[in-house]
């Protein structure tokens, strides 16, 4: 398969699962608030913080194991497609878990139900995307340059605002909140059909020796870990719960598929451009830059009410893309420079493990816990500082790579 291909290959799978992903992660939180429900018509906010800590933790057992498999044999392809078909059983058993049936059943029922299907869930959708990382920087390392993974990666920011307004769409107009699940689980099913399709065009190389040697000596790697550890578990929090918060201060769902829909606006430039972005700040100064928008975007979110104008909540908004646009192509340049060539696979999901997975689990707790005790504005707020002060850690301890550096 030629660069050309390989690339529109690797871009399509990017689009697809982040319409998958669209579909879910803007909704989910609603979805649990409106379906673990008190006796008395209340919230079970524990049961949601429980979600959250156990589901991420699923990633701790998956990610580094399916990233060894992936360098080791040369499998990431094949991990790829089994992984989606295999989100796909279990997001359908997760929204049938909010039907009238199950609505029907005692909350505990209801919640072991969604939670055992959850994290089922987790087991083969966490590593897709640090797998496709990972693929994407070995087929830039061989055609071309490490800089341009934007230009492939901005496929599923597309996606991921595609699907997030049309979800809202639907849901205004068909309030039924298991359909965001049944949609997902649809498209991860075409999601593995176009990765299994792509699988006969390539030929797997004989296996190799993984240089654990490099991994242990890179200390600059550990560090980036920590920070990626502290820098998830604020950006967990506040993310898990964003969709919560929005159920309280916007009109309709149709506003927050919008919103969600559209605050990429910025990110897409930034994926773009990331070749000459990188060559002129280097990574250190857009992971950076990353902290301060995101920093900011919380700050104002905790300020927003109802009765807030639609437009300045927008607006607010918009910052999430420039803000995870320059963090994420920062951090994806700072561990594919770290990694060995053999071990991409595997330090992209070590990487995902310290971001999301532990750091999920922790921001879950966090964030259930700064709910119940102030609200989620309190909650946007304390993660929006954090991500502020966040910034002095980098430059102090981590540094990261500045321009033109190689």
């Amino acid at each position: 398969m030629d660069f050309r291909t390989h690339s529109a290959y690797l871009k399509t799978l990017y689009f697809v699962v982040f319409v998958a992903a669209g579909f879910i992660s803007p909704f989910s939180t609603i979805f649990y608030k409106h379906t673990l429900v008190n006796p008395d018509g209340t919230t079970a906010d524990h049961l949601i913080g429980w979600i959250f800590f156990f589901m991420p933790l699923v990633g701790l057992a998956t990610n580094i194991p399916m990233g060894i498999v992936a360098d080791r044999l040369h499998l990431g392809r094949h991990l790829i497609t089994l992984c989606c078909f295999g989100a796909a059983v279990f997001t359908l058993l997760t929204g049938l878990g909010g039907t009238d049936d199950a609505m029907a059943r005692s909350l505990d029922a209801r919640f072991v139900w969604i939670l055992v299907a959850v994290l089922l869930y987790a087991v083969f959708y966490t590593p897709i995307i640090p797998m496709l990382d990972a693929e994407s920087m070995k087929l830039l390392a061989v055609h071309g340059h490490r800089e341009n993974y934007g230009r492939i990666r901005v496929w599923g920011t597309v996606g991921w605002s595609v699907s997030c307004v049309l979800m809202g769409v639907l849901l205004h107009h068909v309030y039924h909140l298991p359909v965001v699940f049944y949609a997902a689980a649809l498209i991860f099913v075409l999601l593995g059909l176009v990765s299994l399709r792509g699988l006969r065009t390539f030929r797997r190389p004989a296996p190799i020796r993984i240089p654990w040697e490099h991994l242990r000596r890179d200390r600059s790697f550990a560090l980036f870990l920590v920070f990626s550890l502290l820098n998830g578990i604020l950006f967990s929090a506040s993310f898990l719960y964003t969709s919560y918060f929005f159920d309280d201060v916007m009109q309709s769902p149709l506003e927050i598929g919008i919103v969600f829909g559209t605050w990429t606006i910025f990110e897409i430039p930034l994926m773009f451009y990331a070749r000459p972005l990188i060559r002129r700040l280097g990574n250190r100064w857009l992971i950076v830059l990353g902290l301060v928008l995101n920093g900011l975007r919380l700050v104002l979110f905790s300020f927003f009410t109802k009765e807030t104008p639609f437009v300045w909540k927008w607006a607010a908004a918009t910052l999430q893309g420039a803000a995870f646009g320059a963090l994420h192509i920062g951090s994806i340049d700072f561990v594919d420079r770290q990694a060995h060539g053999d071990m991409r696979a595997t330090y992209m999901n070590i990487s995902n493990v310290a971001r999301t997975a532990l750091a999920s689990a922790l921001g879950g707790k966090l964030g259930a816990m700064v709910v119940a005790a102030g609200g989620a504005d309190q909650l946007m707020m304390v993660t929006g500082l954090g991500s502020l002060c966040l910034v002095f850690f980098f430059v102090l301890f981590v540094r990261g790579h500045g321009p033109q550096e190689e």
